[in-house]
């Protein structure tokens, strides 16, 4: 089957879905292939702007992005306040869809709290992660669930008391019972915050919380707040409860993350954007540099996506946008070839911190995010890529992923919109 459209948008992680909610809400005709969740079901639903910079940790983000080099992704699209329009129109779409997100008191970056109690980095995030409070008050409780799977208060409050800011704080450990019967394995934040939403689940933990909070002004939770109704819920709790409640940065499943793709979703339904799920892209077909279609194997078996223009964010090496082999490397769809040392012991460095080709290797494109040669010239006139399968940055290390994402998304659809 051959379908037509103005805008083939592959990928549904944040650059994904912010590039196909852009260019549909320019008055295109969209469609977003997918094949997978993408990668805000991992994640932490925070937009990590810029977090080090060779290393060093970065007081502000934007005044940082001035030193980056010319081939950075924010570089390539033009800086700080292309960064920061992205940023607000995120805020906009999730203020729409139920969630409100928080930058810090001051101009930089938050320091949020994970459950390996570590402190991360990261520019904006959900209210419900706001650690700013937690400066305020000298005692606190951080809190688990009966079985839930790595989220330990004793190694959590062991942790932050290492870190110089929290070192004369009080920590309280507090294990709710699990309110799920017969679990016959190691439950999960995600597992709870769906029984939040559920009434009994809600009763059940406003009523677990309420001794803790009548001790202590603060209380630290993994991401148990609810999933659809994260923000009301949270709202609900602080207010009955008369406490502020901080929810940490957990590992996978990412809560925070897939309650945020559930707002992009819903916004992507809204505006008009055909989405069609596990779906993989297996080719493309291209004449005289530009693609003209796109094929996708399903349980239903082959279809062509015929558009205009094209963008593609299918991620990085795990998530199967960067393809390798020993001595070379190459973007998945289109078969572009990457810059890839012959020696693959040169692809990654003896300082597991260090810079690696692993850890930046992707797509070289210009300033409009289209796809560069050898020679440096424009190989795919009507297709972009934004997000993890560019080249050009480190997102481990710079911690800069969901804003580069989020960032070259929203521009690739802005210019795909105007086409």
């Amino acid at each position: 089957m051959n379908r037509k459209t103005d805008i083939v948008v592959v990928g549904s992680g944040l650059a994904g879905m912010s590039a196909a909610l852009t260019a549909a809400q320019s008055g295109k005709k969209v469609t977003l292939l997918t094949h997978g969740a993408g990668t805000l079901a991992i994640s932490s639903g925070c937009i990590d702007v810029l977090g080090y910079l060779n290393g060093v940790r970065v007081a502000d983000p934007f005044e940082s992005m001035a030193t980056l080099p010319a081939e950075h992704p924010y570089s390539l699209i033009g800086g700080a306040e292309t960064v920061r329009e992205a940023i607000d129109w995120l805020k906009s779409v999730c203020r729409k869809g139920g969630i409100d997100m928080a930058h810090a008191a001051e101009e930089g970056n938050h320091t949020l709290i994970t459950v390996m109690g570590t402190l991360k980095p990261s520019y904006l995030c959900p209210d419900s992660f706001n650690p700013d409070c937690l400066k305020d008050v000298h005692r606190a409780a951080v809190v688990t669930v009966e079985n839930m799977k790595d989220v330990h208060p004793g190694l959590i409050i062991d942790q932050l008391h290492r870190y110089a800011e929290l070192s004369d704080k009080e920590f309280m450990e507090a294990v709710l019972p699990c309110p799920i019967e017969h679990a016959h394995r190691n439950i999960t934040p995600l597992d709870i915050a769906r029984h939040v939403e559920t009434p009994e689940g809600m009763k059940w933990l406003e009523k677990s919380l309420m001794p803790y909070a009548k001790l202590y002004p603060v209380l630290l939770l993994p991401p148990i707040c609810g999933m659809k109704h994260s923000q009301q819920i949270w709202n609900q709790l602080c207010s009955a409860l008369k406490v502020k409640i901080i929810e940490m940065v957990s590992i996978p499943p990412g809560v925070a993350g897939l309650r945020m793709r559930d707002v992009l979703k819903k916004a992507l339904n809204a505006a008009g954007v055909y989405m069609v799920e596990s779906a993989e892209v297996v080719r493309a077909e291209v004449e005289e540099g530009r693609c003209k279609t796109v094929h996708t194997l399903t349980a239903s078996g082959e279809d062509a996506w015929e558009a205009d223009s094209f963008i593609i964010a299918t991620g990085g090496l795990l998530s199967g946008g960067i393809s390798t082999a020993p001595g070379k490397a190459w973007e998945s769809i289109f078969q572009l070839s990457l810059d890839a040392p012959a020696d693959t012991e040169a692809w990654s460095s003896p300082d597991i911190f260090g810079s690696s080709f692993f850890a930046s290797m992707g797509v070289k494109v210009n300033h409009e995010l289209k796809p560069l040669n050898g020679e440096g010239n424009v190989c795919l006139d009507n297709v972009r890529f934004a997000g993890r399968v560019l080249g050009g940055y480190d997102f481990a290390a710079e911690k800069s992923g969901n804003g580069v994402a989020l960032a070259t998304g929203r521009y690739a659809g802005m210019l795909a919109g105007k086409e």
